[in-house]
């Protein structure tokens, strides 16, 4: 399995570290400090949202595969899909946009989804633990 999840985990930290490059590319040159720190706790907020909301449909079960969470967070193509609109929108808007609004939600977005997917994936074995979730093989 180890085969399967190890690049999927490093694409996903390869994402991350790419989205911290975005936002200090993108918030680089912005003097408002509301432009610098605002987008960065917001993205943070909607991570642990993101992962949070989708443990909770975890809550109630008895057993799980034990990499069914960290596969779901892995696998998610709404959240690749998401932060490759993310990504495309940085590359080909990168230099038009004037606007600070737009720089910041193009960030937030990426860091989010990035972030979310692996503070989840790496939270799945506690939350099984938390919860008594029995782990099946």
């Amino acid at each position: 399995m180890g085969i399967i999840l190890l690049p999927l985990f490093l694409f996903w930290a390869i994402c991350f570290l790419f989205s911290l490059r975005i936002g200090y590319v993108l918030l680089k040159e912005e003097k408002l400090f509301v432009y610098k720190i605002l987008p960065a706790i917001t993205s943070i907020f909607l991570a642990f949202a993101y992962t949070t909301l989708s443990l909770n449909q975890y809550k109630n079960s008895e057993s799980l595969w034990a990499f069914e969470i960290m596969s779901y967070f892995l696998f998610n193509l709404n959240a690749a899909v998401l932060y490759l609109a993310a990504l495309l929108s940085y590359f080909t808007l990168r230099n038009r946009i004037k606007n600070p609004s737009i720089k910041s939600l193009i960030f937030i977005i990426a860091l989010s989804i990035s972030l979310g997917t692996l503070l989840g994936a790496f939270g799945s074995e506690a939350f099984m633990e938390k919860n008594n979730i029995e782990q099946t093989y």
